[in-house]
């Protein structure tokens, strides 16, 4: 069964993915291939308002370590950061960040988050992320703070790092039956992706372009997963439009 590429463009992730089928949609496949610089301290947003953001340790093993130079090595450690903890950024250099307080120094990138004034409420993250729109509900105690932090790092690629927060979150938190919930379908949805993920690599690799678009079309809400898939799909897009178009000829 073929899969055509107007039902494909429909197609959240295809909207994502597509650069040269149609000059329409490559603002959307910048955003979706290159996410907000860690540096960046404000960026307009729509209303036309300074958005302030922050960046703050985020480590599943912490505390974070602070180090002389960009680089894991003995005896360049000069410091150690709790999480929590915001970074002033002034630099950044192959997946390390430059900072000035409250340390000088170089921390690795990845075990950073960014906050920001304007981040979309539960509930919008939910419909985007596959989460529990009751979330938004829940009093805003530690529970569902760090339930809201383990879908952050889930969406961020690190399994590992949301499930160990779900796992802190107390029986008492109100946010406890959102995360014994969590325990289950983050794994299974994660290796659901993990393997689709895989079928695509094969399939292009075969040039089964068909194949991946059909994989795209119902592929799990992960963004880590799905920014990986995404020129994958592009390339599959593109050489469908081709074959249709040299058909149409």
């Amino acid at each position: 069964m073929s899969v055509n590429l107007k039902t494909i463009l429909k197609s959240p992730l295809m909207a994502g993915a597509c650069l040269t089928a149609t000059v329409t949609l490559v603002g959307t496949m910048y955003a979706l291939t290159h996410p907000r610089s860690m540096v960046k301290r404000a960026e307009a947003n729509p209303s036309g308002q300074a958005t302030s953001c922050k960046t703050v340790v985020f480590d599943d093993k912490p505390p974070l370590n602070v180090r002389a130079t960009p680089i894991v090595q003995p005896g360049n450690i000069v410091a150690s950061l709790n999480n929590g903890e915001t970074l002033t950024v002034v630099g950044e250099q192959n997946g390390w960040l430059k900072i000035s307080a409250p340390a000088t120094g170089w921390v690795y990138q990845n075990l950073t988050r960014q906050r920001c004034e304007s981040d979309p409420p539960i509930a919008k993250l939910a419909s985007r992320r596959g989460v529990d729109p009751a979330l938004e509900r829940l009093p805003d105690e530690l529970g569902t703070r760090l339930y809201r932090e383990a879908v952050s790092q889930f969406q961020a690629g690190n399994l590992p790092g949301a499930i160990k927060l779900v796992q802190m979150i107390s029986a008492d938190s109100a946010a406890y039956p959102h995360a014994q919930t969590a325990l289950k379908m983050m794994p299974q949805t994660w290796n659901q992706a993990e393997s689709q993920y895989r079928k695509a690599v094969n399939a292009r690799e075969q040039s089964r372009w068909n194949d991946v678009l059909k994989i795209a079309v119902e592929y799990p809400d992960i963004r880590y997963w799905r920014e990986r898939l995404a020129p994958i799909v592009k390339k599959a897009i593109q050489m469908q439009y081709f074959a249709e178009s040299e058909a149409n000829q």
